[in-house]
Parts: structure tokens; sequence; C-alpha cells
């Protein structure tokens, strides 16, 4: 009876061992580095289950990784920056499909905004990535949009539903592309555009949503092409 139970005890940590899940590289870079890699268990009948997946940078960096229960997202996803730092995680479950408990990073591991009252996803991307994120601290709303790259596309701050104070929109490099002030949803003051290598197209100001004051406007060696006078008419 004892060999029994040995022998039956064996089968269960077989039949257990065969039923853990593993990696299986879908796709690879030029070097053979893996690319997308389907963490997968096998099933009854010879059938392959994936529970998840994950991406690597071609740096050999992990771009994220991303778990499943058939094609529904469960559990926790990681998403990071090509440094290596973590960007956003966030738990999915079948109450929740836009995820929960999100946390977002820079590049540099430091939480865009380490206090707050609450956070709500506002915008998913196709593969379930926070889009476009709001923050709550007492009576101020601060939004967060991301590029594709995962660095800040935009940021500022909304009042009652409408655009105030200093929004600050990017390049995928890091480059600002515009700064601008608004007054209740409408622009009001500085109104500063900028190419991708940080010279300036433009810099102008705002009065109440008309253009106002002296604009300039700037060549692509940064010198100034012209002016105008809005103020005059």
């Amino acid at each position: 009876m004892k060999r029994l139970s040995l022998i039956a005890l064996a089968s269960i940590l077989l039949l257990a061992a065969c039923h853990r899940p593993y990696d299986a590289v879908f796709s690879t870079y030029k070097d053979g580095q893996p690319k997308l890699v389907f963490i997968v268990v096998d099933g009854k009948g010879g059938q392959v289950e994936r529970l998840g997946e994950k991406m690597y940078y071609e740096n050999g960096k992990l771009m994220y990784i991303k778990h499943y229960k058939g094609d529904t997202p469960v559990g926790e996803w990681e998403f990071y920056h090509e440094n290596g730092q973590l960007h956003a995680k966030g738990n999915f479950d079948k109450q929740d499909l836009s995820g929960r408990n999100w946390k977002l990073f820079n590049d540099k591991g430091e939480e865009y905004i380490s206090t707050y009252d609450s956070m709500r996803v506002l915008e998913m991307t196709a593969d379930n990535r926070p889009l476009s994120v709001a923050y709550y601290k007492d009576n101020v709303e601060t939004r967060f949009q991301f590029n594709d790259n995962y660095s800040i596309n935009a940021k500022g701050c909304v009042v009652d539903g409408k655009k105030d104070g200093l929004w600050e929109f990017y390049y995928a490099n890091g480059q600002k592309m515009l700064e601008a002030h608004y007054q209740d949803g409408v622009e009001n003051g500085a109104y500063n555009s900028y190419r991708e290598n940080g010279i300036p197209y433009f810099l102008g100001f705002y009065i109440n949503g008309r253009r106002a004051n002296i604009w300039e406007f700037y060549d692509d060696q940064g010198n100034i092409a012209g002016r105008q006078d809005f103020d005059k008419h």
C-alpha cells in the first residue's frame, strides 16, 4: 500500500512538471535574440495554451509582460522603458478590463505623481497600456498622455473639464514640441512652438483665445525670419 502511494505521488509530481508554464519563442531579431515570447503550458490532447506573452527590445531588455486567461487580460501586467526601468504596472480581472491599481514611472524610476488622492485611466492603447491618465489631488486634476515609446506626449492641469495653466507637449525623443498657457480652456499667455531639435518655430502670445503682442518666427537655423504685431489692425 505504501509503495502504491509513492508511485501515485511520483505520478502526480511528473504530471505537474509536465504542466508547468514555459517560454516559447515566437519571433526573433536579426541576431537571433528573442523578440516576442509566449508563456505557454501543455494542455489536453497535445494542445498548447497561451498564459501570457513577453516582448523584448532589441537591446535584450524586457518591453512588457502580459498574462491571459483565454483571450482575457488577467493578473499583473508590466511595461518597461528601453533602459529597463518600469514604466507602468496594473492588474486586470473580469470586472475591470481597463486594469486597476495602475502605477506609472519615468525612465529614471520615479513615479509621475507620488502623492495623489486617486488616479484614473482615461484612454488605453490597443495593447492595453495606459495612453492617457488623470491624477487627482484636492481639487486639482493633472493629466498625462504618453507616446508609443512610453515617453510623455503631453501634460497639464484641468479644472472643471477644461485646460488650465501651463500645458506642455513633447516629441517622442523628449524634446518639447509646444508650451501653451490656458485659462478656462482658452489660450491665454505664452504660446511657443519648437522643432524636434529644440529650435523654435515661433514664440507668441494669446489673450483670451486671440493672438496678441509681437510674434517671432524662426528659420531652421534659429534665426529670426519674421515678426508680426497682432495688436496692429
